[in-house]
């Protein structure tokens, strides 16, 4: 088994869902400071893996804190995994360092070290979509990534080049643009990454949880799973309490 197999195949038996590797030259153009080689000068490639999120959790605002909670509960999938394969190269004698599927961010300048978006399109998992989020043919935006970078000579993916986004337009109508709560996504794909951190610590928390927004995720129809029962329906006395709950009305 070669070196590409071994790690593939160690991402997916981890729980992953999608796996991709892209040679750093492919990032070379993103700001400095932000660079896998600004993190580990020797790095040959990045490997990049998606985990999707359930859909069942998609029912927004409603299911907010559902959804926040898968938040944690991936975000500790993707780290772990990310620890025990990074282990495993540097027992092959490659350094490697993963980068967190969350924290640490850049809270000044919203962003954090590397970009999982960015290294995602070119290992070929998805393109970065009119909502700025990684989106993917199998499962739309509903991922979460994580990333590792090293020292071994992997043979890389081909990036994506697909339209998954501009192929959805005439259906979706700028789904992602109406339906964003503080408008913070443009027409022109655009996002106003002040307005919906604003929005996401400052409105919604009625709780110790920094919750999620996630409304552009659930609006797209890229991916979109089919149900084989209705959906039901909550009465207007816990609607009214999960939008004072969820920041969704204010």
């Amino acid at each position: 088994m070669d070196l590409v197999e071994e790690v593939k195949g160690r991402v997916l038996a981890e729980g992953m869902d999608l796996a991709g590797i892209t040679p750093v030259h492919r990032l070379q153009d993103a700001p400095a400071g932000r660079r896998p080689t600004d993190i580990l000068p020797t790095a040959h490639c990045v490997i990049v893996a998606a985990v999707h999120v359930l859909d069942s959790v998609f029912d927004l605002p409603y299911t907010r804190y559902e959804y926040t909670n898968q938040f944690f509960v991936l975000n500790s999938m993707l780290n772990s995994m990310a620890f025990k394969l990074s282990r495993y190269l540097e027992s092959q004698g490659y350094r490697t360092i993963p980068i967190p599927a969350a924290y640490p961010r850049v809270n000044k300048e919203i962003f954090g070290i590397l970009s999982h978006r960015h290294a995602a399109v070119q290992a070929g998992i998805g393109e970065m979509a009119l909502n700025n989020l990684l989106t993917t043919p199998q499962f739309g935006s509903k991922v979460r990534l994580v990333s590792v970078v090293t020292e071994a000579g992997l043979e890389p993916d081909a990036p994506f080049e697909g339209n998954l986004c501009g192929e959805m337009r005439t259906e979706c109508q700028l789904a992602c643009v109406r339906d964003c709560p503080v408008h913070a996504i443009s027409e022109d794909g655009i996002v106003d990454k002040a307005k919906c951190l604003h929005y996401q610590e400052q409105i919604m928390p009625w709780s110790a949880v920094e919750l999620r927004c996630g409304v552009c995720i659930a609006s797209c129809p890229i991916g979109k799973h089919t149900w084989k029962i209705p959906a039901g329906s909550r009465s207007q006395k816990v609607l009214k309490m999960k939008e004072r709950w969820t920041g969704a009305r204010w």
